[in-house]
């Protein structure tokens, strides 16, 4: 028969041990201090994605994945996903410095992509499979265990994701002469 036993009560200590040392914790300072930084760290990416600046928002990016190798990867298979995710944002960051510099050769480029690889006639590059595999890397970390704060701050990452994304595709579409899908060209209402 299961039942209340001797070990039930030592369990039950510690959980109340644990939760009154939350507590503590909660009403610390430290604490106070941790939630001003992160609302201001939130306020700050949101300021950002307003502005729209595609290299600040890759930039603040870049940081934001460095600062998580560094001070929050806690196992190899994180350590490695982070350190890719790295490398491709950096590719991205060539793909732009490519459309930016020499939007000639950008657009011999986007010759050679088959139309498999392109989506609304652009073509699906480095920086696109980026912020693919980016977005489903932060939804990935949102489903794991993790505090409420850095769950606000990686939701806002993904906000800002998306507006990298849409800045790249409207300069990909500038470069390339290419209209937004919908409009017609010649026709105005």
């Amino acid at each position: 028969m299961v039942g209340w036993n001797d070990n039930d009560e030592e369990l039950l200590d510690f959980l109340n041990m644990n939760w009154r040392t939350r507590e503590q914790i909660i009403k610390s300072d430290v604490q106070k201090a941790h939630d001003t930084g992160v609302a201001e760290t939130l306020a700050y990416l949101q300021e950002v994605a307003q502005e729209r600046n595609f290299v600040k928002l890759l930039s603040n990016e870049r940081l934001m994945l460095m600062h998580t190798l560094k001070f929050d990867a806690n196992s190899p298979e994180e350590v490695k996903s982070l350190e890719a995710a790295v490398v491709q944002l950096d590719e991205s960051i060539n793909c732009f410095n490519a459309m930016s510099e020499d939007p000639a050769a950008y657009k011999k480029m986007e010759a050679t992509y088959s139309s498999k690889k392109k989506e609304a006639g652009l073509p699906l590059d480095a920086a696109r499979d980026f912020f693919r595999s980016h977005a489903t890397r932060l939804t990935n970390s949102l489903a794991a265990k993790g505090s409420h704060s850095d769950k606000q701050i990686i939701r806002q990452r993904k906000e800002n994701l998306k507006v990298i994304q849409e800045c790249y595709i409207e300069l990909q579409q500038k470069t390339l002469g290419k209209k937004p899908p919908g409009k017609k060209q010649g026709l105005s209402r």
